[in-house]
């Protein structure tokens, strides 16, 4: 079965996790959702004592490698229409020292390459309110990191030629509806 695939993507505290379960409540079995690989890696123990250049290297490397085993089996035993990837193999690069096409090139592919992974690619940006950011134990970015972090993210999904960008909002339903809506056109087709 030939799924389609968006990467949910974007800067931290953007809502990324939250509208994986609107979706999944909204759809149910249309959809399978990839779990973000960065979450589960720095969840598990992976050292994040400093921001060496070894200590981001290992992880982009295998945060990269990850997203791609978890989105390959989601392909293989999914029988649902839609994939939905909490992020995508692409933004692993903007975290990557000698920037995004040295990445693609020590993971042996180019960013052309891992765009067409994907249908579609919607990015969420962070709220714009200070109030409503929150920091967690996997989240160490504040709201100015953030907001880079999400032009980096915005920057290098640009050549993609599906993509919706739904900015901060200070509501989360105004954000949960724009998913929603965008989710059932690629369902639809």
């Amino acid at each position: 079965m030939k799924h389609k695939k968006i990467a949910l993507t974007g800067g931290p505290n953007s809502g990324k996790t939250t509208a994986l379960s609107v979706l999944k409540e909204t759809f149910g079995p249309q959809v399978e959702l990839v779990r973000e690989a960065a979450t589960l890696i720095f969840s598990g123990g992976f050292p994040r004592k400093d921001n060496s250049r070894p200590h981001i290297e290992a992880a982009q490397r295998i945060i990269f490698f990850a997203t791609k085993q978890m989105e390959s089996l989601a392909e293989k035993s999914s029988d649902a229409q839609l994939i939905v990837c909490d992020r995508g193999t692409v933004d692993a690069a903007v975290y990557w020292p000698d920037g995004a096409e040295a990445f693609f090139a020590h993971m042996g592919t180019t960013l052309d390459a891992e765009l067409a992974r994907y249908d579609a690619v919607l990015h969420l940006s962070p709220p714009s309110n200070p109030a409503f950011y929150q920091s967690t134990h996997v989240r160490t970015e504040n709201l100015d990191e953030a907001f880079a972090i999400d032009r980096r993210i915005l920057k290098i999904w640009e050549k993609h030629p599906n993509r919706m960008i739904i900015g901060g909002t200070e509501h989360f339903f105004e954000k949960a509806e724009a998913i929603k809506n965008f989710v059932e056109k690629i369902i639809r087709g």
